[in-house]
């Protein structure tokens, strides 16, 4: 009697095992995919004043749903490039420039001093 509820315990348990196994064998294919649509755009600011600038920015852009990167390329000037990797799928790249051109002065807040061109 024992012997068939131990068996029956393997059988369930296998079935489990094999059914977690192949779920997560589909999710390195899944998360490869979601790599390969990533895209990275270079983006010159211009009306940058100071490195607190660049920080503003680049924590701005990252807060956006969708953007896995942006970081300053180079050393701090008045026109920064900026590099920005993201889910065009999430988000676009008008609202990147949008975020950048939205972000507060650094000197005075009401301000929106940057503007964006595509490099």
């Amino acid at each position: 009697m024992k012997s068939r509820y131990f068996t029956a315990l393997i059988i369930i348990f296998s079935f489990f095992f094999a059914a977690s196994a192949s779920a997560q064998s589909t999710d390195p294919k899944a998360q490869t995919s979601q790599t390969q649509k990533l895209q990275t755009i270079k983006l010159k600011v211009s009306g940058i004043t100071c490195s607190g600038d660049c920080k503003d920015i680049q924590n701005s852009v990252a807060k956006l749903n969708g953007v896995t990167a942006c970081k300053m390329v180079g050393k701090p000037s008045a026109k920064t490039t900026f590099e920005v990797t993201f889910d065009p799928a999430v988000v676009t790249e008008k609202e990147i420039r949008s975020k950048v051109e939205d972000t507060p002065g650094c000197e005075n807040p009401n301000d929106r001093p940057y503007k964006v061109k595509l490099g």
